[in-house]
């Protein structure tokens, strides 16, 4: 199963993470930051193992109105929808993402 990620996705965790090492220069170093985002990743890649698990999204407008499902990884909610290729194939399309804090 593919996997595609929308380029806003990848905007919105390298926004935050920009943001978060301005806030916190002092405490949370870039090489933390490179660590939480590997592991952000590696959790997008293994929802192909379980996507089918997740709910529609009830919380952000756009993507209710879209219908897309929502999960959570390291304290992002990420919205998908999986379609079907030309081959019959299933594919996941990621698209957007925002962090737990800015979750409203």
């Amino acid at each position: 199963m593919r996997i595609v990620i929308e380029p806003e996705v990848h905007w919105a965790i390298d926004d935050f993470y920009e943001a978060a090492l301005a806030r916190y220069k002092h405490t949370l170093s870039e090489d933390t930051v490179e660590r939480k985002k590997r592991r952000l990743y590696e959790g997008i890649r293994s929802l192909k193992d379980y996507y089918a698990i997740f709910h529609k999204a009830s919380r952000r407008q756009k993507w209710i109105e879209h219908d897309w499902q929502e999960f959570i990884c390291e304290d992002f909610h990420f919205a998908y929808e999986v379609l079907v290729n030309k081959d019959g194939s299933d594919m996941i399309i990621i698209r957007d993402a925002v962090h737990s804090l800015l979750n409203y």
